[in-house]
């Protein structure tokens, strides 16, 4: 039988071949298609069983095994070897020094891996189907490990990890994932997560123990999971996955029509059309609906054969680990799972997953015992039901526990208690190094600070800050098809961080080279979006412009412009202005009696306003138009409560030289209809003043119209150096952008800190002003004669100073005390005819004069009692001065000489 042979010549090749090849093959052998295929065919043509039977076979070479064979068979099935080789200098992709826990097991470790080795054995003896269970590993250094003891519980003390979404995000973005050499055998090694943080990369299995290492660090119930994925997962490929950033849509606000009573509605007229010939047009219609329905649906079904991924021989069998996430700690309400090599949260009945093997933590392993073959969806996660998990080690951990003891034992402590005394097998402390990951590597967060994904017709850069030098940090290219090919581009949006001018996110429109751009409020110009075509960039080009209208000094919300008018929108105004459009005459045809200028000539301008509720609705103007070419001006005014007509004006502006010397008015220039039943006509003069404030308020329309679009050029002008150099803030708290400024900041404090010790060092010297006056050489000590003279001096000055200082005091005193006498006297004269706010300030003036005199009496008796003191403190400071060390010293040098000669 061919395929029979064919069978042995790859086996043999293979296994005299490369052993990553064997491996790779280990899968391809059994569950295949195609040799039953190859043997069918064969028996229909052979007629009897027998003949098929009898046929003369020829068997495989037999094939010399050594030791590699017998090592890579129970690597596969997961056998634990109880041999523990001694390492010497272990050396793994350039780390050479490990501790010691790397390359020796503990008496516990080994007791463990006994307990596991007689488990796996029992587990296959009863379930002899079953594929083998990952128990344990070797480590970098080729130690066996326990799967449970390389999970190292870390939490890392900065915010921009500390829940599951930014830990798992920031580990599918941070490590690089490298597929399973075999893609149906569990894997060989499994590094601990210190190791895979310092590659920056892992298998499935490496990655998702370091997650599940930090998950438990940060307190949530999280465990490994192993078990079978589907090709796109094991391989990582996203083409046929729907991007994680959705595209912005616009939210459209909903009008809702309001229902009327029905009452006294108009009947509608009678429909006289023939029924007949509408049912045929509806019919008409309906066809062709159908089959435009048909053509989309077609197309549609095209696109989904498209994305399905191709058919996959090994689909249930590629061996794959994630991240469970169970309910009860930090508020998780059901379990799910998280995906290590992209860090996206999938739900327990997500179809990317086939099955599951065994799920383990840092303190027990868990065996699947329920059927998964239709894949995850029916599971239950509740690891306490023996029945559907069955567990490794008898000693669970003791607060899954407490369900099992008495009411009576509620006191914790006896519970532990208790399990000490059941003596059972506990797991051991993890073997690895905390794992320890500096700031500056969460900051840059890719590998090399940016990476690009590609999913299902969308392209996804994303860049670490500071990275870009425009602050990029995010680009979502959308296409219209699978292949992404640049000339489908649809639409490209931006994100920028820590941008100077605040610039948000930007949107460009290949197509129509549009470009909608978001910024943060904080600029002194308030803008929140420009819409604009990038084509030509001129004030007159199309544009939309919308403000923080609460940050700006004139509530503007919004501007449009066009090269035939502008309208602009304001919000909450104290002059109730809501809305101004300006109308301008097209480019080369002014109308007549205009020159054309530099500037666009405006033609009309439109105002509306808000209900002022202050003023008669007769009197509170909602709109007005100045019609520039017909020198008119219109106003239309408010609906007063339960009026279905509203007042209106029109003013036919005086000739432009009677208003240059004096605005004279004629009634015949204008006309107008008033709502209110019964109300006298208008007097000449209100029309008269009406018309001098509509003319004054044509006037400042044009001038802020004019202020508009000159801020308007000036700002595009600021926008196209802005695009030109962006600049990028950093905050005073990021200590990896702030070296250069960090090491200046040192070095002014240890300048400062130097220039305070000196001040500490260089006391002040009173005596200084005297020596230099006396021409005494500075720090030298002076003969008698003049250093008596300069003690003299210095206590007759402060003698001095203090007399001086008493009398001055005494002076205000009494020129204080006469103001008083005074202001006393005037009020007693005047008494009969002081006004009340003269009385006022007369009692508030005497009250701070009397203030003033208690105030200085005070400073005069302090100044009294502490005189001595301080005539005692100079004297005691000149004792101690170095120039006058001749005046006492010596002298009392003297009379101790003199005693002595006595």
């Amino acid at each position: 039988m061919a395929a029979v042979e064919g069978k042995s010549t790859v086996g043999d090749s293979q296994l005299t071949g490369d052993t990553s090849e064997f491996e790779s093959t280990m899968g391809y052998e059994y569950g295949f298609d195609e040799y039953e295929g190859e043997e069918m065919e064969e028996q229909e043509h052979v007629f009897s069983i027998f003949d098929v039977l009898d046929a003369p076979r020829i068997l495989p070479e037999p094939i010399q095994l050594d030791e590699s064979h017998l090592d890579q068979l129970s690597k596969e099935l997961g056998l634990i070897r109880f041999c523990w080789p001694d390492i010497k200098d272990p050396v793994f992709e350039d780390r050479i020094n490990f501790p010691e826990s790397y390359l020796k097991n503990s008496e516990k470790e080994k007791l463990l891996l006994y307990y596991a080795e007689s488990f796996r054995r029992q587990f296959h003896n009863v379930y002899p189907l079953r594929k083998p269970l990952l128990l344990s590993a070797e480590n970098e250094c080729g130690m066996q490990k326990m799967v449970c003891t390389t999970i190292t519980p870390t939490m890392l003390p900065y915010n921009e990890t500390d829940d599951w979404e930014k830990c798992s995000s920031f580990v599918g973005d941070h490590l690089i994932y490298e597929a399973l050499e075999a893609p149906t055998l569990i894997p060989p090694r499994l590094f601990s997560p210190h190791t895979v943080f310092l590659r920056k990369s892992g298998s499935s299995f490496d990655i998702a123990t370091a997650l599940c290492s930090l998950l438990i660090g940060l307190n949530y119930d999280a465990y490994v999971v192993s078990g079978y994925a589907k090709r796109d997962v094991t391989l990582k490929i996203t083409m046929r996955v729907d991007s994680p950033y959705p595209e912005i849509v616009e939210k459209v606000e909903e009008v809702v029509e309001e229902v009327t009573d029905t009452k006294y509605v108009l009947k509608p007229p009678r429909d006289l059309r023939s029924k007949f010939l509408l049912m045929m047009e509806q019919r008409e219609i309906d066809k062709a609906n159908e089959e435009k329905r048909l053509i989309e649906e077609e197309k549609q079904r095209q696109i989904e054969e498209q994305e399905q991924p191709p058919y996959d021989e090994l689909h249930g069998f590629r061996v794959h680990a994630w991240v469970l996430i169970q309910p009860g700690k930090r508020e998780i309400e059901e379990p799910f799972f998280i995906e290590p090599s992209t860090g996206i949260r999938h739900e327990t009945n997500s179809p990317l997953y086939c099955g599951i093997e065994s799920v383990w933590n840092n303190e027990n392993y868990w065996i699947n015992m329920q059927d998964c073959s239709t894949g995850t969806e029916e599971m239950s996660f509740d690891l306490t039901i023996v029945k559907n998990w069955e567990h490794l080690l008898v000693a669970e951990p003791h607060y899954t526990r407490v369900s099992q003891f008495s009411a009576d034992m509620e006191d914790e402590e006896v519970q532990i208690q208790t399990l000490y005394q059941e003596k059972h097998l506990d797991m051991p402390a993890p073997w690895g190094s905390k794992i320890n990951i500096p700031h500056e590597v969460i900051q840059t967060r890719y590998p090399g600070g940016k990476r690009t994904m590609w999913y299902k017709r969308v392209i996804v850069d994303e860049f670490a800050p500071y990275i870009m030098f425009d602050g990029t940090v995010q680009r979502v290219s959308r296409y219209h098809d699978l292949e992404c090919s640049p000339s489908q581009l649809y639409v490209m949006e931006e994100r920028f961080y820590n941008r100077h001018d605040k610039m948000l996110r930007r949107l460009n429109y290949p197509s129509t080279a549009g470009r909608d751009v978001y910024f943060l409020k904080g600029r002194e110009d308030a803008i929140k979006r420009h819409i604009y075509n990038n084509i030509d960039n001129k004030l007159e080009s199309p544009r939309v412009i919308e403000y923080y209208s609460e940050n700006r000094f004139d509530s503007m919300s919004k501007i449009e412009l066009d090269p035939l008018f502008m309208i602009e929108h304001y919000e909450g105004r104290e002059d109730k202005l809501t809305y101004r459009h300006v109308v301008y005459a097209k480019r080369g045809q002014p109308p007549v009696g205009f020159i054309e200028g530099p500037r666009r000539i405006i033609t009309f301008i439109t105002e509306k306003f808000d209900r002022d509720s202050t003023k008669e609705a007769s009197d509170d103007i909602a709109c007005r138009e100045f019609d520039i070419l017909a020198k008119e001006i219109r106003l239309k005014y408010h609906y007063g409560e339960g009026k279905v007509t509203a007042s209106t004006r029109i003013f036919i502006k005086p000739p432009m030289a009677e208003m240059a010397d004096r605005l004279t008015f004629d009634p015949a220039l204008t006309s107008g209809y008033q709502a209110e039943i019964g109300a006298p006509p208008p007097r000449q003069l209100t029309l008269f003043k009406l018309l001098q404030q509509q003319i004054n308020a044509e006037t400042e329309a044009l001038r802020q119209v004019r202020e508009t679009e000159d801020l308007i050029s000036e700002w595009l002008k600021l926008r196209a150096y802005e695009r030109a150099v962006p600049k990028l803030d950093v905050s005073l708290f990021n200590r990896e952008q702030n070296v250069e400024y960090r090491k200046g900041m040192l070095e002014r404090e240890l300048k400062k800190k130097e220039s305070r010790e000196k001040e500490v060092e260089e006391e002040i010297d009173f005596l200084g002003m005297y020596l230099v006056k006396a021409h005494a050489p500075k720090g030298k000590i002076l003969n008698r004669n003049k250093a008596f003279q300069i003690e003299q001096q210095c206590l007759n000055d402060f003698k001095k100073l203090m007399v001086d200082r008493a009398m001055d005091i005494q002076h205000q005193f009494e020129r204080t005390s006469n103001t008083l006498q005074q202001k006393q006297q005037w009020y007693s004269d005047n008494l009969d005819n002081v006004s009340l706010l003269e009385e006022e300030t007369y009692f508030k003036e005497m009250n701070d004069l009397r203030f003033w005199q208690h105030t200085l009496q005070i400073r005069l008796v302090r100044l009294r009692d502490l005189s001595g003191q301080r005539y005692e403190a100079v004297v005691n400071y000149l004792h101690q001065h170095k120039a006058l060390y001749a005046l006492y010293h010596q002298s009392e040098h003297h009379h101790h000489h003199h005693h002595h000669h006595h």
